[in-house]
């Protein structure tokens, strides 16, 4: 038995649907069949929509981080290629901290210079927060281990009166123990 002011209206064919008349009861065909409540199916329908946006919201802002870090390490790897250039052409004995053929000295000075103009460089980045921290601790030791050699301590010395290298002569003051991610 259906009651008639408890009965949704839902959409069936007439012939399988009850006539309902206030007060009265009556039976009909789809009396003991489950009808779909549209309002449930509905509510259902965007709690999913709901849930499937914030996974692809989640997704979106992975993407973005995981473009941002490939982009930074091509960025990094750039500057990389740059150092390789440099210490190809630098003799062996240069960066092993023996002598040098003195008729290397100018061209050495030359590279020894664009060196340290690169290492102002990385250090100028890593204070601008464009170098993340594992790269610049590798990068900080290898500053660190060439200046400590004779040739790029003599031309360091040379040149850090007539240069520009802030960047560069404050990461040598701080004996290497700075990170210019903290100097702003």
């Amino acid at each position: 038995m259906i009651n008639a002011q408890t009965v949704r209206i839902y959409n069936v064919d007439k012939d399988d649907c009850c006539l309902l008349k206030e007060g009265m009861h009556y039976t009909s065909q789809t009396e003991g069949i489950n009808l779909i409540d549209w309002n449930i199916l509905s509510s259902a329908a965007t709690a999913f929509g709901a849930v499937v946006t914030g996974i692809g919201v989640i997704f979106g802002a992975w993407q973005i981080r995981l473009g941002k870090k490939q982009a930074q390490a091509v960025f990094e790897d750039s500057l990389d290629q740059q150092y390789r250039a440099i210490s190809m052409e630098l003799p062996v004995n240069v960066l092993i901290g023996k002598p040098i053929n003195p008729n290397e000295k100018e061209h050495v000075r030359e590279l020894i210079y664009n060196y340290f103009d690169l290492a102002n460089e990385q250090a100028y980045l890593r204070a601008k927060r464009r170098i993340c921290r594992h790269t610049w601790t590798s990068w900080n030791v290898g500053i660190c281990d060439h200046y400590n050699r004779p040739e790029f301590k003599e031309v360091y010395d040379e040149i850090i009166g007539h240069s520009s290298f802030t960047y560069l002569k404050r990461l040598v003051d701080s004996n290497f123990t700075s990170d210019p991610k903290s100097w702003y």
